[in-house]
């Protein structure tokens, strides 16, 4: 038998992926989601496994922006060392490839607004929508 999702659903729904939207800082978008998930008057299955798969790709698209910035401050102290033991395409490769994680780090934002806004549409297509490179934290 098929779930029948209703247009209460999929409001609920579309609000949640709103949240992080409208708070954008770094963990406080994440709480104001949890909390909002286990506030909501309405709970549904499809409700449950969108806000499941929101908090999911919160926590860990953070994770991946945390560790690029982690290996650009650390590329960045370590270009910045008196390095003449290395060759001297050494001292200009660090350099370039902490820049490179800047770019990773663009990267990463986009594909997050890319992917919320395909979550939005299968939201409103009312389809189940798994979220791709995240780490299953909440099952």
């Amino acid at each position: 038998m098929r779930e029948v999702v209703t247009a209460k659903d999929r409001w609920m729904v579309l609000i949640g992926y709103a949240l992080p939207i409208v708070f954008p800082l770094t963990l406080f978008n994440i709480v104001v989601t949890v909390v909002y998930w286990y506030v909501a008057p309405y709970q549904s299955p499809f409700f449950d496994h969108h806000m499941r798969e929101n908090i999911n790709a919160q926590i860990s698209y953070q994770l991946y922006l945390l560790l690029s910035f982690g290996l650009f401050l650390l590329l960045g102290w370590f270009g910045s060392m008196n390095l003449n033991w290395l060759p001297d395409l050494a001292h200009l490769s660090i350099p370039l490839f902490a820049m490179g994680l800047i770019g990773i780090i663009f990267i990463i934002i986009i594909a997050w607004w890319v992917v919320f806004i395909i979550a939005v549409i299968a939201t409103i297509a009312k389809k189940y929508f798994r979220f791709p490179v995240t780490i299953r934290f909440i099952k």
